[in-house]
C-alpha cells in the first residue's frame, strides 16, 4: 500500500504535532503539510496534491466546515475526514452534508484512529451511528426552524445562517425567538443543550 500523502488541518498545535507524529509511526502516512485555519489550507491545498486532508471544526479566520465546503466545489477527490472533540450527531451530519467522508472523535485510541483513517482512505465512509433508541417526544419545530438550528449548533451568528440560507437575518432571529420560546429557553446554548436531551436534533439529516 502506498503512503497517503496527508494534510492536517488544527489549530490546537501541540495536538498537530502529536498527531503527526502518531500518523507518521504507523508507516502509512507521509504528512505534507499542516495548517492552523481554513484560510491558509484553501491557498495552499492544490500545491500539496494531497490525498488526505484531517481537518479540525474550531479554527481561527475560517472553521473547518465553511473550508469543507468551499473545497469541495471544485474537488471531489480528495478524502477529508473532520477529527473533532464535539460529540453530537449534529457535528457529525454536518460534515456528512458538506461533503467530508467521515467524522471522528479526537477522544480515540490511536490504533482505532488510524484504522478508521485507513478505511475511509480505501473508500469506506464512516460517520458516528446515531442511537435511534433515544426517547423522543413529537418535535414542535418547522422545517426551516430546523435548519436554523443546525446551524446555530455548528456556531453559526445569525448573519451567518441568514446570507446561507437567504434570508433576512431579522428572520433568523425570529426564528431563534421562537425557538427558544417553544422549548422555554432563554439563549442558543440552552436551545441546543435542551433540543439535543429531547432528541429533536437526531431527526436532523
Amino acid at each position: 500500500m502506498k503512503t497517503i500523502k496527508t494534510i492536517l488541518a488544527d489549530d490546537h498545535k501541540l495536538f498537530c504535532e502529536g498527531l503527526e507524529r502518531v500518523l507518521k509511526e504507523s508507516g502509512h502516512f507521509q504528512i505534507s503539510g499542516k495548517f492552523y485555519n481554513g484560510h491558509t489550507v484553501l491557498e495552499h491545498l492544490q500545491a500539496y496534491h494531497a490525498d488526505l486532508l484531517i481537518i479540525d471544526v474550531e479554527m481561527p479566520s475560517l472553521n473547518g466546515f465553511d473550508t469543507v465546503k468551499r473545497i469541495r466545489l471544485n474537488n471531489a477527490d480528495l478524502k477529508i475526514v473532520v477529527l473533532s472533540m464535539h460529540e453530537e450527531s449534529v457535528f457529525s451530519n454536518e460534515a456528512q452534508t458538506l461533503g467530508a467522508n467521515g467524522y471522528l472523535n479526537k477522544s480515540m485510541e490511536s490504533d482505532a484512529l488510524i484504522n478508521s483513517l485507513l478505511e475511509v482512505y480505501n473508500g469506506k465512509k464512516i460517520f458516528p451511528v446515531i442511537n435511534n433508541s433515544v426517547q423522543r417526544v413529537e418535535s414542535p419545530f418547522s422545517d426551516r426552524e430546523y435548519e436554523i438550528l443546525r446551524l446555530i449548533a455548528t456556531g453559526k451568528t445569525s448573519e451567518q445562517i441568514a446570507e446561507r440560507l437567504h434570508i433576512s437575518h431579522l428572520t433568523v432571529k425570529a426564528h431563534r425567538r421562537n425557538m427558544m420560546r417553544k422549548l422555554d429557553v432563554n439563549n442558543a446554548a440552552e436551545l441546543i443543550s435542551k433540543a439535543l436531551e429531547m432528541g429533536f436534533l437526531y431527526n436532523v439529516a
